[in-house]
């Protein structure tokens, strides 16, 4: 009901955190998308990151993201709005103005305008950057990592058509999300309705390598009957080349390289997928798909890409725990799992994810 009078440091971490401290420090310091560009126009727009509450806005001076309350009364500066020279986010509570920098430029209700607003008065901001059509967000002054470098969502004028699936929330943590993105062995069972191959449960013993920035796997697979991009026909086989590139922690990217039907030349298709943390149990997923292979429309890969996405989202939130296990021996593993097992090792080895917590 009240907050204590004892004078308390400050903290970052959020009230209610459902991670680790630790872990929260870790995360905080890596980049991560919460919106897309284009949704944040002429109004502020509400995410969560980390169990943070962020107001994304956009002024002359550009985009800023910050703690969504406002420094008087705590009020949530998302259902606020812009003034009429885009200067300034107004809070819907007592109408005080901030700018590009988080700074009070305005308190309505002062009676002598002239006063000058104490320099404390501002919002808590943090890093913000935008690439490949999102808004990415570090709640550290210094980030561990750079954003993974996709060139071909660069560069629209390439021949690639590109396009994007809307945003969604799945229940379950971001590093099971990511799992789940790269296995390889659930395709026959889980993909039954797109390219699963019903016929041939065996996964090879694929290569996988460690990059810069990450772990990436190659693997040739012959799906199976797979409704096709652009008509309804089913084929009942065709080779693929799978390359999987992982960037640290939850950014990935599918290569599907395939052979040219009926003497056709060979195509690619890209799919990119970002799992960005709300909670330690809900995950944002933003997705990307790219593709040269002709008479494709964006709305064929959208359709396709949903299609996939119904059947992996069943099975990825009924794993438990939501979190993933950094205890090697915490569940059983089969060969086709190497590079879920390096992932995990990684996380533990290079960032000190799943360190336990000091107790006085």
């Amino acid at each position: 009901m009240f907050v204590s009078t004892e004078k308390t440091p400050y903290s970052e971490l959020p009230r209610n955190c459902t991670f680790s401290e630790s872990d929260w420090h870790v995360l905080a310091g890596f980049w991560h998308p919460i919106a897309f560009s284009d949704d944040v126009v002429d109004k502020p727009v509400r995410a969560t990151l980390l169990d943070i509450d962020i107001v994304l806005y956009r002024t002359n001076n550009g985009l800023t993201a910050a703690k969504d309350i406002c420094m008087h009364r705590g009020a949530a500066m998302s259902l606020g709005w812009l003034d009429a020279e885009r200067n300034n986010i107004i809070c819907p509570f007592h109408g005080l103005h901030y700018d590009h920098s988080g700074q009070c430029t305005r308190i309505p209700s002062m009676d002598d305008q002239t006063r000058p607003i104490p320099k404390s008065i501002r919002l808590i901001c943090y890093q913000c950057r935008e690439r490949y059509g999102l808004i990415w967000v570090c709640l550290k002054d210094q980030a561990i990592c750079a954003m993974p470098d996709w060139p071909i969502l660069e560069d629209r004028n390439n021949g690639w058509t590109i396009t994007r699936p809307p945003p969604g929330t799945w229940e379950t943590s971001a590093p099971r999300h990511v799992e789940n993105f790269n296995d390889v062995a659930h395709f026959s069972f889980v993909h039954k309705g797109t390219f699963g191959n019903m016929d041939d449960f065996s996964i090879p013993n694929y290569e996988m390598w460690k990059t810069g920035v990450g772990l990436s796997l190659r693997m040739p697979y012959k799906e199976g009957v797979r409704e096709r991009l652009g008509d309804t026909d089913t084929v009942a086989e065709r080779d693929v080349v799978y390359t999987k590139n992982l960037t640290y922690p939850f950014s990935m990217e599918l290569v599907m390289q395939y052979e040219g039907e009926d003497g056709g030349e060979d195509f690619t298709l890209i799919a990119y997928d970002i799992a960005s943390p709300v909670s330690s149990r809900k995950t944002a997923v933003f997705q990307a798909l790219a593709t040269n292979r002709p008479g494709i429309s964006p709305d064929d890969l959208i359709t396709f890409q949903n299609f996939v996405n119904s059947e992996d989202i069943p099975i990825v939130e009924s794993q438990r725990p939501e979190e993933l296990p950094l205890d090697i021996s915490a569940e059983v593993h089969i060969p086709a799992d190497k590079f879920s097992i390096q992932y995990r090792k990684d996380l533990v080895t290079q960032f000190g994810l799943g360190s336990p917590e000091l107790t006085a």
